[in-house]
């Protein structure tokens, strides 16, 4: 009889898609056989959950803002918990309030899978994390679980698909113009103004050159403003959110990540796995598997000049982005796939299931 995990998820909207990939990739590598895994959204239906579906994982929606402010929610949250055979919960989203319930109403074990570091609403701030109720702590990177109080805590990159890249030839982009990209959502934790700044620096030596940006959010408005304001209208497009990045990388030179805190990054990976070089801020999780001049190169947050110049060298260096792109692909090949992360979360299953020592915290 398998064994039955629930993944507790926030929204099943695009903004979303990191997080339920991850479940996803779960869901299509775990051994049927032993696992039977079922989705619960919390804050929304959506495309994500349809996603799910597809990947062999039991979806549906149950409306709870996850808080005691909403006690209708928590008794539609705990009245879908009664008669439930669930052995695992694993929660992605959501505070102290569905490890209670999930105490209170089932006798599953719970994992808690930690996707952030920061507390964007409060000027970036780093979020110290003490957690009661969980039986174990997945943490998406080491900058992430530093802010974690507790002994039981395991860190499990996100794996991504490396079958959609290729090593990349060693040609210029002067025939067409040099374009880089960006994915991510539109907020002021991707520093993305300060890639535009940076393109009006790059674009004094490379007048072509030009920037896509894949992703949606509440700064689209202020970004666009800002290359209008630089008379960078031409130079940069906004492709709004792309549940796939392939087609769109296949014309990028190069990926860049202007983050100004990161607790992983896995566009930034994504683009390693499609044999993309990156040029990445030393922010968060990203310095975890970008290799400094090997994969790319790393700068400093809030650095437009520093992105520009390691741009344009890289631009202006056809040789050095093939071989770098090369030596991304191969590290995602080998740390960071998405059979490695489904291995080691299954581990961390057989680890809960058959431990006996306390929870972390106290309720």
């Amino acid at each position: 009889m398998p064994t039955n995990v629930l993944h507790i998820l926030g929204t099943g909207q695009p903004e979303g898609t990191s997080i339920a990939r991850i479940v996803g990739a779960l869901g299509k590598g775990l051994d049927p056989q032993r696992y039977r895994l079922c989705a619960w959204f919390l804050a929304g239906d959506g495309p994500l959950a349809h996603e799910l579906r597809d990947a062999g994982v039991e979806a549906s929606v149950v409306d709870w803002s996850g808080g005691s402010r909403d006690p209708a929610g928590a008794w539609r949250f705990s009245r879908a918990l009664r008669g439930k055979e669930f052995v695992i919960i694993h929660q992605h989203w959501g505070g102290r309030a569905p490890r209670w319930l999930a105490r209170k109403f089932s006798s599953a074990k719970v994992i808690t899978h930690l996707h952030a570091h920061l507390a964007e609403s409060e000027g970036l701030t780093r979020l110290p994390f003490r957690l009661s109720g969980a039986d174990l702590v997945i943490a998406t990177s080491r900058a992430v679980a530093d802010n974690v109080e507790g002994s039981r805590i395991r860190v499990v990159y996100p794996g991504v698909n490396i079958s959609n890249g290729c090593d990349r030839p060693a040609n210029g982009s002067s025939q067409r113009g040099a374009v880089l990209g960006t994915a991510g959502r539109l907020v002021p934790l991707k520093g993305i103004v300060y890639l535009i700044r940076a393109l009006t620096v790059l674009r004094r030596v490379m007048p072509g050159v030009r920037l896509e940006v894949a992703g949606s959010g509440p700064e689209r408005p202020s970004l666009e403003r800002e290359a209008q304001l630089h008379d960078l209208g031409g130079n940069v497009s906004f492709l709004g959110w792309q549940m796939d990045l392939s087609r769109f990388m296949a014309g990028w030179d190069l990926y860049v990540q202007p983050s100004l805190g990161e607790p992983f990054g896995v566009a930034a990976l994504e683009a390693m796995a499609a044999g993309l070089p990156v040029v990445c801020t030393a922010a968060g999780g990203l310095p975890e598997f970008v290799e400094h001049g090997r994969t790319g190169w790393l700068v400093p947050p809030r650095d437009p000049a520093a992105l520009a110049d390691r741009v344009c060298a890289l631009l202006l260096d056809p040789e050095q982005r093939r071989r770098m792109g090369a030596a991304g692909r191969a590290r995602v090949r080998e740390h960071f796939s998405e059979d490695r992360m489904v291995r080691a979360i299954s581990k961390i299953y057989d680890e809960v299931l058959t431990a006996g020592t306390p929870i972390v915290g106290e309720l």
